[in-house]
């Protein structure tokens, strides 16, 4: 049976520094999912929690007291609304999220390749694309390592340009430095734990050559047995208006069924 869109387990609402957009509401976000007859929506605003200590600016202010103001969510009879997060990993591969504040949440997303985040999630000094090669397998490895609820986390963005930010082109060799071997080793130990992987890029952004190099790290996860879920990292309205084009090519590129996907808490 080929996988289903039915969910959407990345999304912002304006209560995310980087969306602000007051039309960007829990309620909103709930029409889209019942407009595209989604199953299973998350809320996925970001985080730094108050009890980890120096967050950077932008995180400093996005703390749980900011984060709950989205609750309660709206409810439907038709869509369940998860209340998420997104939290990040700074140079010090720590967490912005206590051990006691996964309770608070359904499901807790986690990039580790935000790179663009100088001194914060990478130092100053670190910008060669083999360092960010080399700290894209690190601190994957790093947040398996962790003691964690895994059936409730994503790993989010995984081929994000964000990794090399400079350049489209820098963020496609980056991707082009770790060896398929690699990438399984990391990708197992994702299967093994139980965590989501993320189905989050631009498709149609991509052709020929450059989206071969972009997909190659799903398709291996796919060998590997990872479980996918599919995220629009929507921040604005206008978002959606592309989301399940987007995802409906990247699941056919894949050719997944409903035996790869992810269930929150499975």
């Amino acid at each position: 049976m080929k996988f289903s869109m039915d969910h959407d387990l990345h999304i912002h609402s304006q209560l995310s520094l980087c969306s602000n957009d007051p039309m960007q509401t829990t309620e909103s976000i709930l029409e889209y999912a019942k407009r595209n007859n989604l199953k299973s929506i998350c809320l996925t605003d970001h985080f730094w929690d108050e009890r980890i200590s120096d967050p950077n600016e932008f995180y400093e202010n996005q703390n749980y007291e900011h984060l709950k103001k989205a609750l309660p969510l709206p409810e439907s009879d038709s869509v369940k609304f998860y209340f998420g997060c997104e939290t990040e990993m700074d140079k010090n591969f720590r967490l912005g999220i206590s051990e006691e504040r996964f309770d608070d949440f359904d499901f807790v997303i986690i990039p580790t390749t935000h790179l663009h985040m100088m001194s914060f999630t990478i130092d100053e000094n670190e910008t060669s694309v083999e360092r960010r090669a080399f700290l894209y397998v690190t601190r994957l490895e790093k947040l398996l390592d962790m003691d964690l609820p895994f059936e409730k986390i994503g790993i989010a963005h995984l081929t994000c340009p964000l990794m090399a930010p400079n350049s489209f082109d820098d963020h496609l060799k980056v991707l082009d430095l770790i060896s398929d071997e690699t990438f399984k080793e990391l990708f197992s130990s994702i299967a093994k734990k139980k965590a989501g992987f993320e189905l989050n890029f631009s498709y149609f952004q991509l052709e020929g050559e450059a989206l071969q190099r972009v997909l190659r790290p799903y398709r291996i996860a796919k060998e590997c047995n990872c479980k996918f879920y599919l995220g629009s990292d929507a921040h604005h309205p206008k978002t959606f208006e592309n989301a399940m084009t987007n995802f409906t090519a990247i699941i056919e590129a894949l050719d997944l069924g409903e035996s790869d996907k992810f269930t929150i808490g499975k």
